[in-house]
């Protein structure tokens, strides 16, 4: 069963081996794509000083996140964004191929346009607004359900009425450490963290299990470190510029901050693995253990 949640934790330096914003544009957008396919609810992205780029990430993984219908409404016009059009389609539920074609129970995201004291128009992907019998702030994205095709009427849904997938949400932390603090201590009750890092356990079968069995309507929050250093090089400079005093001795010392540490590839074939895909990797193996 899949957990009760599914966020990335990923660095704000994730695309610092691309060598120019379309590059960085098509590596962002891969990790979009490979967060909606393996149904991630979060991406909190960290702060790594080497290069802080969370504005142009959050803004891209808005972008594609958002449902087409909706960019101009949701969206404003950046130059970061003059390479959007390469990001792959994520074809979520939530992203109609037709947003023409409305059906009586049709669950949609939509923008508020219009408020009156009796209600408010929103747009859904129609040519017609559909309207609702509650007044919301213009501008406002919400989930509605179809109640009504002539006139379009809907009424709002709450997260947790809506049965499928339905994108993920964006969030920027401070520090790698600090976004570690924020989240509740793991426990099998609350949820686990999972790091990424080649000091980690090679998959098995039973360690799949086992993964699964913890992560059994908790929440899971899995780690990724930098193209150019891992999560123990980043947790070490970050003690280090907060006066921790010298390195740690032994590169794994940082393990004991997580439920498990993996090395999803073992024995890779290539000098280095790309960020974008040992997000692939790391979740479609994870996949098996929630399923």
């Amino acid at each position: 069963m899949k957990p009760r949640s599914l966020a990335l934790l990923l660095p704000s330096s994730l695309a610092i081996d691309a060598s120019d914003l379309r590059s960085k544009t098509a590596k962002i957008g891969q990790i979009a794509r490979a967060a909606s396919v393996f149904r991630a609810d979060r991406i909190i992205i960290y702060r790594d000083p080497d290069l802080d780029e969370t504005e142009l990430i959050e803004r891209i993984l808005n972008y594609a996140e958002t449902p087409q219908y909706l960019r101009k409404r949701l969206i404003p016009l950046a130059d970061d964004l003059r390479y959007a059009g390469t990001i792959p389609p994520l074809r979520t539920p939530h992203h109609p191929l037709d947003a023409e074609k409305i059906e009586i129970g049709d669950i949609r995201v939509g923008v508020v346009i219009r408020v009156h004291e009796n209600g408010s128009w929103v747009d859904i992907g129609s040519k017609r607004s559909a309207f609702l019998n509650v007044s919301i702030q213009k501008g406002e994205r919400v989930n509605v359900q179809v109640t009504s095709n002539k006139p379009l009427k809907a009424v709002p849904v709450d997260d947790d009425e809506i049965a499928g997938y339905w994108g993920y949400s964006v969030m920027s932390a401070g520090t790698l450490s600090e976004a570690l603090t924020s989240t509740p201590a793991p426990t099998h009750a609350q949820g686990l963290r999972i790091a990424t890092s080649r000091y980690g356990e090679s998959i098995d079968a039973d360690l799949l299990r086992k993964i699964g069995e913890d992560s059994w309507s908790g929440d899971v929050l899995v780690v990724f470190g930098a193209p150019h250093k891992g999560i123990s090089e980043i947790m070490d400079e970050e003690k280090r510029r907060e006066g921790g005093g010298e390195k740690e001795k032994g590169a794994k010392s940082f393990i004991s901050e997580f439920d498990y540490t993996l090395n999803v590839i073992p024995d890779q074939g290539t000098a280095t693995v790309r960020l974008e895909e040992a997000v692939v990797a790391t979740l479609a193996i994870l996949n098996l253990s929630f399923h």
